[in-house]
């Protein structure tokens, strides 16, 4: 059993399908096909069925694949730990976060880290909360800053960084604007603008919403905060945005108000591996986010 036939099987899995695989992997489809074959053999067992609608693991596979997680988890971690040994200042962290983490709380402390760090290097990409909390159970990324979801797998470490309250942003010369005090009852039917289906900080706006009988007018849905924010100052609708989103020009072209009520706030946590020890440059990057956020809060 080789260890590129251990990760052809784990990336067809992944990638859905053989050529999606030879892809990732930058190889042919016939030579995933022959370590897929090869592994088969060796085992005497089939280890994946194939349909019309891609590729499915047999009970065989899922033992298999338990394995080969835990095998090239444990090599991916020795060899990193090496590197560190050996050049500990010249390594690199993958950091996963959403558009507003990365716009609005991540640059100082990436400055700092820069300073303190000049040859290492942060990755950073961009994600919803659930797809940064599948890159870190895949060893995708070392580090992730989410929403934090109601569940959080028991293999992630997690700590808060900082409760990020909801506002409500309305467009200036709103009707609401008249009113001398607002209820979130005063929002039933209104027309909005969301963060769209799916984003952890939509669905705990919803749960807010719902736990108060509050049922808005949905006219659109995107992504994207700032083209939300963008659709608000021009009077398509009222929103409910996170306050760390916002900027000075964002309070000159929108009229933001505290939402009323005791609305939940949105919970910032960065989150690892329990079973990934963090090397030095992690360690030094989650320092960093503690001594900040701690002074911001």
């Amino acid at each position: 059993m080789e260890l590129r036939q251990l990760e052809s099987f784990r990336a067809v899995l992944r990638e859905g399908s053989f050529t999606a695989a030879a892809k990732k992997l930058h190889m042919t489809q016939p030579a995933v096909s022959l370590h897929i074959k090869a592994l088969e053999e060796e085992l005497g067992a089939r280890l994946l069925d194939r349909d019309g609608r891609g590729v499915r693991l047999t009970p065989s596979g899922s033992a298999l694949l338990e394995a080969a997680d835990a095998a090239l988890a444990s090599l991916q971690e020795g060899a990193r730990r090496i590197r560190e040994i050996q050049a500990p200042e010249r390594g690199s962290v993958v950091l996963a976060c959403g558009d507003t983490v990365a716009l609005h709380l991540l640059p100082p402390v990436l400055t700092r880290f820069g300073k303190l760090h000049p040859q290492a290097d942060v990755v950073v990409h961009n994600h919803g909360s659930k797809t940064i909390l599948e890159m870190l159970l895949n060893r995708e990324a070392d580090v992730g800053i989410v929403t934090r979801p109601p569940f959080v797998d028991p293999a992630l470490w997690t700590r808060t960084l900082l409760d990020d309250a909801l506002v409500l942003a309305l467009p200036p010369k709103h009707p609401l604007l008249a009113k001398k005090r607002l209820s979130l009852r005063s929002l039933h039917g209104e027309a909005a603008v969301l963060l769209a289906k799916g984003a952890e900080t939509r669905s705990l706006i919803d749960r807010g919403l719902r736990a108060e009988g509050v049922e808005l007018q949905t006219v659109m849905e995107s992504g994207n905060l700032e083209v939300v924010k963008a659709y608000v100052a021009g009077g398509l609708g009222l929103s409910i945005i996170p306050e760390m989103a916002l900027t000075a020009a964002d309070r000159r072209r929108m009229v933001i108000r505290p939402l009323p009520g005791r609305f939940p706030a949105r919970r910032i946590a960065v989150a690892r591996r329990k079973d990934r020890t963090p090397g030095i440059l992690t360690t030094s990057l989650l320092k960093l986010m503690a001594e900040h956020f701690r002074a911001e809060a």
